[in-house]
């Protein structure tokens, strides 16, 4: 059992390398068997790490064919960004609650650097020396802080079964003219809101989390979702 878990992580890893490199094409059929020989590795790891992928909505299988990327749908869309807003917007909630404990300033110190660094990347964007893949780190650098703090197991693993998903969502919406720059400014909101003393209980730091959200979902479900 000890060496069977690092196959099927092994086997993870690969096919959503794949996914995520461009290297599986929409509406394709690939074979698990032909995967798993890939990596020289029986297919019950295989067949467990295209579940793992199936769960997170990166492919689709097919029983007794084999597995296809996923196209996400309205549905995908919109019960995505529900769920990350009941997460972060609680989560936000309980940073405001807690911004004056050590730890609560730890977290905003390193969402304040991230929301720094996405502002660097826009002055190096626009003079075209800065790959995308650094503002989606930082944007991604932000959201986990403020998730992490919690302190809660069970909505981090939830955040982070949408990791790769949230990978492609931005993606795609910063490919919209003016969306980083907005992006950047709606993170802005969502600290100050955090950090406002007339709000002690966090309520508009939630809805700043709703906002940002809603900004995002609405510009996916307008490119076809």
């Amino acid at each position: 059992m000890a060496e069977y878990k690092p196959l099927q992580e092994s086997a993870y890893s690969h096919v959503r390398d794949k996914v995520l490199s461009g290297q599986l094409q929409p509406n394709v059929l690939y074979s698990e068997t032909r995967m798993a020989a890939e990596l020289n590795i029986s297919r019950t790891p295989m067949k467990d790490a295209l579940v793992r992928l199936s769960q997170e909505k990166l492919i689709d299988i097919l029983p007794s064919k084999g597995f296809c990327l996923h196209v996400m749908s309205r549905e995908d869309i919109l019960q995505t960004y529900q769920a990350r807003t009941a997460v972060e917007g609680f989560c936000a909630m309980q940073l405001a609650l807690n911004r004056h404990t050590p730890g609560g300033q730890a977290t905003l110190r390193a969402m304040e650097e991230s929301v720094t660094s996405m502002g660097r990347f826009l002055d190096r964007e626009a003079a075209g020396t800065e790959p995308m893949d650094a503002f989606l780190e930082h944007d991604l650098q932000f959201h986990q802080a403020l998730v992490d703090f919690s302190g809660n197991d069970e909505l981090r693993q939830l955040f982070n079964s949408y990791h790769y998903r949230l990978y492609f969502f931005a993606l795609e919406a910063f490919q919209v003219e003016g969306r980083l720059q907005k992006a950047c400014g709606e993170h802005r909101e969502i600290l100050a809101a955090i950090q406002d003393p007339s709000d002690p209980v966090g309520i508009q730091a939630y809805l700043s989390v709703m906002r940002h959200m809603e900004a995002t979902r609405d510009i996916m479900l307008s490119h076809g979702g």
